[in-house]
């Protein structure tokens, strides 16, 4: 079995971009990071994994959440950086990722966090 049969889903990244604009009156402007709105990676082959050891569910009001630890697996040399925003084609869900990591020049693993609102259980 080859490394690209794993990759049974789709995903867009979007790098972050750096702006810096200024208030005005001589004021030095600070940098505000944006993403993009077009993804400057489209339809990347990818595997999402949740381990189901990893679920907690947190009691809230007025619902409860629910949290696990997901790690993206992508193919060799893809460029994705530190908080770099993935998005699910399949769920269209909102990710952010944390250190990428390449293992052993045969593929990459990010762990990404969830940062949109999430449904209630």
């Amino acid at each position: 079995m080859a490394i690209e049969d794993f990759f049974d889903h789709r995903c867009s990244i979007y790098h972050t971009q750096q702006e810096s604009t200024s208030p005005g009156y001589g004021l030095p402007g600070s940098p505000k990071f944006k993403y993009p709105k077009q993804p400057d990676l489209e339809e990347v082959p990818c595997h999402f994994g949740v381990r189901s050891a990893s679920i907690q569910i947190a009691q809230q009001q007025p619902q409860n959440d629910m949290d696990s630890d997901i790690k993206l697996t992508l193919p060799a040399g893809t460029d994705v950086r530190l908080n770099d925003k993935i998005v699910s084609s399949e769920t269209g869900l909102e990710y952010t990722a944390g250190q990428p990591r390449n293992i052993r020049g045969h593929h990459m693993t990010v762990k990404i966090y969830r940062t949109a609102q999430q449904r209630p259980l």
